[in-house]
C-alpha cells in the first residue's frame, strides 16, 4: 500500500479531523498574511456567501436561514 492510499484512507475514516485541519490552517496562513481584522472578514464572507448558498440549495428565504441560527431550539 502506497503512502498517498494511506493517507487517502486516513481521510476516508476521519472526514471532520480533514476539514478541520485543513480549516484551521486556512485560518492561521490568513492571518499570518493579511492580518487579524482582514482575516475575521474574509471570514464572515465565507460564511455569509455559505449561508446564501445553502438557502438556495434547499429553497429557503435567507432570513428564515439566519433566523433558524440564532433561534433556541424549544424541545
Amino acid at each position: 500500500m502506497s503512502f498517498f492510499d494511506q493517507v487517502a484512507d486516513w481521510i476516508r475514516e476521519n472526514p471532520g479531523k480533514t476539514v478541520g485541519a485543513l480549516a484551521g490552517g486556512l485560518i492561521g496562513i490568513l492571518i499570518f498574511t493579511i492580518g487579524w481584522w482582514k482575516a475575521v472578514i474574509v471570514i464572515v464572507c465565507i460564511i455569509i456567501g455559505f449561508l446564501i448558498g445553502k438557502s438556495r440549495d434547499d429553497n429557503v428565504s435567507i432570513i428564515d436561514e439566519i433566523i433558524g441560527i440564532f433561534r433556541r431550539n424549544r424541545d
